[in-house]
């Protein structure tokens, strides 16, 4: 038996759609593990939002299932496939005759803090508003379900390795040949500050995440935008809750260690990064640089100072970020030593 890795399902299927395909009959055998006496119907056209219902179509009590092959990503797009998806159930059921009693998304993964709440919200909307208990089969219950006794042959079958899985697909490190050409950046300041003089490696990281971060601007694609942001977002969270446990620990000293630690933890969160943007490791070290670049992140207590100093020494051209401007004048005297 292999992994329970729901990627594997494109190698072994050689495509998307093949993935999607073989996720379904996997979610249809589930249930039948459950609810020996389940069907399904064929597409012709639609399958009225049906992957696998147990119940009477004639007028009766049915429970569907619905499978959404999200593997990838979860955004905006895909929580208005699953309205969608939700609705069409609800009026093939109104149209049919028969009362939708439940309705049970089934997805590969797992949601993050906000697509959690946006789930939660809309399933107490909806359960309200149409009386059909919703539920959730997200990769954790998956797993359970497919590590049970019963579910022992489905398990085989579906993950036997007859295939690798190959290594994540990263957009190429660029090499940066002007390293002086950051010295003046305020992420070069802000690591100086701390006492870290050796900065060539963090140049190139930014470096690159700059490019990341103009390809995906100039292809304009929403999905990409919106999981390029949602990354630099989960970066900064990383960043923030250390720098917050190292000011708890050493209340007065300098904030040793905080580099390490943050660097670290964004490469234990790396492979959890949107595949849609490829964004290597460089690019996700160089992404926390660019926080720092903007003035919302630094390796020191008294950041905020120096990015303020930073930006009022650059001149009117540069616009200090809302997190930098809005810093009182206590900020500037929170640490007097040079590494505080």
């Amino acid at each position: 038996m292999g992994t329970i890795n729901f990627e594997f399902f494109k190698v072994k299927t050689g495509s998307v759609d093949g993935a999607r395909a073989h996720f379904e009959e996997m979610i249809q055998d589930l249930v039948g593990v459950i609810h020996p006496d389940f069907s399904t119907l064929e597409a012709n056209p639609g399958d009225w939002g049906i992957d696998a219902y147990v119940g009477s179509l004639v007028h009766g009590d049915v429970n569907v299932w619905q499978s959404k092959y999200f593997i990838d990503e979860f955004g905006k797009s895909q929580q208005a496939q699953i309205r969608d998806a939700y609705d069409q159930a609800l009026a093939c059921a109104e149209r049919e005759g028969y009362t939708l009693s439940t309705w049970t998304l089934c997805i590969p993964r797992n949601l993050d803090g906000p697509n959690e709440k946006w789930w939660t919200d809309w399933k107490k909307k909806k359960e309200k508003a149409d009386g059909v208990k919703i539920a959730l089969w997200n990769q954790a219950q998956l797993r359970r379900l497919l590590l049970s006794e019963d579910a022992a042959h489905i398990r085989n079958y579906y993950f036997n390795p007859t295939a690798t899985l190959p290594d994540p697909v990263y957009r190429p490190t660029a090499t940066l040949t002007d390293f002086d050409q950051y010295d003046g950046a305020l992420f070069v300041r802000q690591m100086r500050h701390a006492g870290m003089f050796e900065c060539d490696d963090a140049k190139e990281e930014f470096f690159n995440a700059e490019i990341l971060s103009h390809e995906v601007t100039d292809k304009a694609v929403t999905e990409e935008l919106e999981a390029l942001e949602r990354s630099k977002s989960e970066l900064g969270s990383l960043w923030a809750q250390r720098f917050n446990v190292a000011c708890q620990t050493n209340p007065s000293g300098p904030l040793i260690g905080l580099y390490l630690d943050v660097m670290n933890a964004v490469r234990e969160h790396h492979p959890k990064l949107p595949s849609s943007i490829r964004s290597g490791l460089v690019h996700a070290f160089g992404m926390v640089h660019q926080r720092v670049n903007d003035g919302r992140a630094g390796w020191a207590r008294d950041y905020r100072a120096v990015a303020r100093e930073h930006f009022q020494s650059a001149g009117p051209g540069k616009v200090p970020t809302e997190s930098t401007a809005s810093v009182d004048e206590t900020d500037t005297s929170a640490g007097g030593d040079q590494n505080d």
